[in-house]
């Protein structure tokens, strides 16, 4: 007879007879409740918020990246609060969750809320990095070329024409423009 079900929390927890929990006396329990993994509780958010909602609180306090992610989603989607569900998720991208990075950024299309780079700015930002980076000696990678020709259009695009670009060859173009500084920074 199976005792836990499947989607149980428990079978994401080691919990065995042999444990001695003396080991764990002087451990840091902020530092447990910000790295413990919610892996679980990323496909059944609505159980933080029904069966664990202090689990919950702890995790938030210690500034946990998944449960940030995990909050953004209950606020945002149950509790209709934009304000308070996007600043979680946007507090779980600043903590490096990857999932919270992909919603985030999706939301953001979403809701029209993203930068429409025109080509003066992005002409003005590549100068200005360009001028950060022009006292430092940029070490041309190998990886930097690669990913360029991989985003090279297969549409015929002008590329030597950077003030006509397109959705097909816009990244191109400024990475082709990155490229070349970093070989004659060499």
């Amino acid at each position: 007879m199976k005792m836990r079900s499947d989607k149980s929390v428990n079978n994401y927890i080691d919990i065995s007879d042999s444990s001695n929990y003396e080991d764990y006396s002087n451990s840091d329990p902020t530092s447990s409740f910000r790295k413990i993994s919610l892996c679980y509780f990323v496909v059944q958010p609505f159980e933080m918020l029904t069966k664990h909602a202090r689990f919950k609180e702890l995790c938030l306090e210690n500034d946990n990246p998944e449960v940030h992610y995990i909050e953004g989603i209950l606020q945002y989607f149950l509790h209709q609060d934009t304000h308070k569900g996007l600043f979680h998720i946007r507090h779980s991208v600043t903590l490096n969750n990857t999932n919270g990075m992909y919603l985030y950024g999706l939301l953001m299309l979403a809701i029209d809320h993203y930068q429409k780079e025109k080509l003066s700015t992005s002409y003005n930002c590549w100068e200005s990095v360009k001028n950060s980076l022009s006292s430092i000696p940029a070490i041309m990678k190998n990886r930097y070329y690669e990913n360029m020709v991989n985003l090279k259009p297969k549409r015929q695009c002008d590329l030597d024409n950077m003030t006509e670009v397109c959705k097909c060859c816009y990244y191109f173009k400024r990475l082709n423009q990155f490229v070349e500084f970093a070989i004659n920074q060499e």
